[in-house]
């Protein structure tokens, strides 16, 4: 081979590596985004589910501006008033779809009202 068509293979990877790479950092951005998005409430970092679109009322909290229905508030405190921490967090993510993290964050907010 020749000295430019060695030059240019390794070119080749060198640029396949840096745009892999930039892949990478470009997730990893989106994640620090949401990640900020979370902690300051906004409500894009908590998409609701279309049943719980469907189901809440004008109920906001203002914490993480996430609209639940009455009854699913109040079923979360009759969970966390029994020591049923995990299962309120459960039904939390069954109604509104949020992650495992935003559900246990949002009850533990309740906990600590």
């Amino acid at each position: 081979m020749e000295r430019a068509e060695i030059l240019a293979i390794i070119s080749l990877l060198i640029s396949v590596f840096l745009i892999l790479r930039l892949i990478s950092l470009q997730a990893r951005v989106n994640e620090l985004k949401f990640d900020i998005a979370r902690l300051e409430g906004r409500p894009e970092a908590y998409p609701l589910s279309k049943q719980a679109t469907a189901a809440s009322a004008s109920y906001v909290k203002p914490q993480y501006a996430l609209e639940l229905a009455p009854e699913l508030e109040q079923r979360l405190h009759h969970l966390l008033m029994s020591g049923k921490k995990i299962e309120a967090i459960k039904e939390l993510r069954d109604a509104a779809g949020l992650s495992l993290k935003a559900a246990k964050d949002y009850v533990d907010a309740m906990r600590n009202r």
